[in-house]
């Protein structure tokens, strides 16, 4: 029904009884079409399927003990990583002390060496003779 038939039968209405019971009668009448009006039952439908989109108490509930088993994890890899950082660390410290090891090695190797090759090279070089005596 348009508004302009509502307003013609509210004023045939009040010229046929009094406005009281006028506005009673149109308050009766559906402000608009009955094919534009909506059901209890489909706006219970819409509300539901619109608010099924937010989470409820339950999908908190579920989500806070996600977060703290994630919480939980997280403390577990702290923890394996600090053992790995121990680890590392005396690796360093092994490596640090198997370079100066390996140093002193060298240093005796070399020194050996020396004392072996000094030697033979004055006796080829004449300086020494075979008794070790120089002459």
């Amino acid at each position: 029904m348009s508004e302009e038939i509502r307003s013609g039968i509210y004023a045939w209405l009040r010229e046929q009884t009094d406005e009281q019971r006028a506005e009673y009668l149109m308050s009766c009448l559906a402000p608009a079409p009955l094919s534009d009006l909506v059901t209890k039952d489909f706006l219970t439908a819409e509300l539901s399927r619109e608010l099924s989109r937010f989470a409820t108490k339950d999908d908190l509930a579920m989500l806070d003990a996600k977060v703290a088993s994630l919480d939980t994890r997280v403390v577990g890899l702290e923890t394996a990583v600090a053992r790995l950082d121990t680890k590392v660390d005396g690796l360093a410290a092994r490596r640090d002390e198997d370079s100066k090891a390996q140093r002193v090695r060298h240093y005796w190797l070399v020194g050996i060496g020396v004392s072996i090759m000094v030697p033979i090279w004055l006796s080829v070089a004449g300086v020494i003779g075979a008794g070790g005596v120089i002459g």
